[in-house]
């Protein structure tokens, strides 16, 4: 199987498009869980409305996202917001995604302008990545196996319009990287979605 190395200098050209209180990428989202009190930390259901929290978290489908994984994320906190009528729109969204049951499974999204082309985004990625057809202008995905405290972890990517989205599902320690790799359609499908939502917001 192919795999993919994202080039550092490829985050910095996004970067560079970024203004001054964009945030780091490499920041944890804070999320709801981690203020959770512990009426929300019970076994009862609690209803994901990914649609009334910020940044990016708007444009994902968490019917898709529970189909595709078989979790029940419960908590999305997004940032910066939407941007005031007279202001221009920020150019990062954020959005961290989790079941509350535990630190993993979780979903982070990025969505980062850039003055990048198309072009500048597919020079960038390792000649081995493996392609994703019909998302943006280029995408690719990759599984990372690293030992990080957590189990494998899908990176999916695209590059559409001048704006590169960055997805990212960690699974729980002692999950199968070959069933990460099996995800890789149901999130094909969850950021067909998202590009889509962001192109009509």
């Amino acid at each position: 199987m192919k795999r993919l190395i994202l080039a550092p200098a490829l985050m910095l050209l996004a970067l560079a498009a970024c203004s001054d209180d964009g945030g780091d990428v490499d920041e944890p989202v804070d999320t709801a869980a981690d203020d959770a009190t512990p009426s929300q930390e019970s076994n009862d259901p609690v209803e994901l409305d990914l649609a009334e929290a910020d940044g990016a978290c708007p444009f994902i489908d968490s019917a898709v996202l529970n189909a595709t994984t078989g979790e029940e994320f419960r908590f999305a906190s997004g940032g910066p917001g939407e941007a005031a009528d007279d202001e221009d729109p920020p150019a990062q969204l954020t959005c961290a995604v989790q079941t509350g049951e535990a630190a993993y499974p979780d979903l982070t999204l990025f969505i980062i302008g850039t003055e990048a082309s198309a072009e500048v985004y597919e020079d960038e990625l390792n000649d081995n990545a493996e392609s994703i057809d019909d998302l943006g202008e280029a995408a690719y995905w990759i599984v990372h196996t690293e030992d990080t405290g957590a189990g494998p972890a899908l990176e999916m990517g695209w590059y559409d319009g001048g704006t590169i989205f960055e997805m990212r599902y960690t699974t729980p320690a002692e999950t199968e990287a070959a069933t990460v790799e099996g995800l890789v359609g149901g999130f094909t499908e969850l950021a067909v979605g998202i590009a889509q939502s962001y192109a009509d917001r």
